[in-house]
């Protein structure tokens, strides 16, 4: 009885984790569909914006592809028809190849001459040597 009780139970808990990772799952679809093929070479995720002196520095995320090279010519931000052109690149240099290492994500930081609170409508445009990458500012 014993030995039923507990080939019972390891047999609920084998159909339980199997069914976790059946690809009609919901959750593994998901996870398929985020990580199939990201859109753009390079994806930015804005991290937060301090004011300084000069301006405001944003702090920007690039995910990419690991070991994969990549290289930005400049950055504008963009509010309406207002457009302001980075002047300093903290982590890579402008047309400066770089390379996303084996994590995919390389951390930024891009300084603005621009005072006054910035819109929610704001966008990036980071110049690549591949097209122009277009993301949300904040």
């Amino acid at each position: 009885m014993k030995h039923l009780l507990r080939n019972i139970f390891a047999t609920i808990l084998l159909g339980a984790a199997s069914a976790a990772v059946v690809p009609g799952n919901g959750l593994m679809a998901q996870t398929v569909k985020q990580t199939k093929k990201m859109e753009p070479d390079m994806n930015v995720i804005p991290d937060k914006t301090i004011k300084t002196d000069d301006g405001i520095r944003m702090t920007v995320c690039l995910v990419g592809l690991p070991h994969t090279s990549q290289r930005i010519d400049g950055v504008d931000l963009v509010m309406g028809s207002k457009l302001v052109k980075a002047t300093d690149i903290d982590g890579i240099d402008f047309e400066r190849y770089f390379q996303f290492e084996d994590e995919g994500i390389k951390s930024i930081d891009i300084d603005f001459p621009f005072k006054g609170a910035l819109p929610k409508t704001a966008k990036l445009v980071f110049h690549t040597v591949k097209g122009d990458i277009t993301a949300q500012a904040r």
